[in-house]
């Protein structure tokens, strides 16, 4: 008698789904990155249309330095991109944003950051005012 060796089944082939990218992306996917902006300094020349200058980091992965608050001879603040001067004289931007509103976002950022380094400095600069009154009234004292 022979026996008759079985052999499992294997299990039918499926057909492999591939991934292929469609012409029209996910909404979230060209949604504005996490930024943060900070003040890297004030500038307090007289006469100067600079006022800051700051860096923004944008998604967590990207550092981009040397972004300048300006005045315009409106008095209105605006961020200048970073740029650098070209032998012709004129300034090419090393970064700028290419839609409207990562521009928006950016500028906000920057502009917030600076209105909050300014609060900052002026109670730093309350803060000492009263510091030095407090030492004014303790080297007079108390008369008799």
């Amino acid at each position: 008698m022979a026996t008759k060796k079985t052999t499992p089944k294997a299990a039918p082939k499926t057909a492999e789904k591939k991934n292929t990218q469609t012409a029209e992306a996910p909404a979230n996917k060209y949604k504005v990155p996490f930024i943060s902006a900070k003040i890297d300094r004030l500038v307090d020349y007289e006469g100067s249309k600079v006022k800051a200058i700051a860096s923004a980091v944008i998604g967590n992965h990207f550092a981009v330095h040397g972004f300048k608050v300006i005045e315009n001879d409106n008095g209105e603040l605006a961020v200048l991109n970073p740029a650098t001067k070209g032998s012709d004289g004129k300034y090419y931007d090393n970064f700028h944003a290419i839609s409207k509103e990562g521009r928006e976002a950016i500028n906000g950022y920057i502009l917030d950051a600076y209105e909050q380094k300014l609060a900052e400095e002026q109670g730093e600069d309350q803060d000492a005012e009263q510091g030095e009154i407090a030492e004014e009234d303790q080297a007079v004292g108390p008369s008799m």
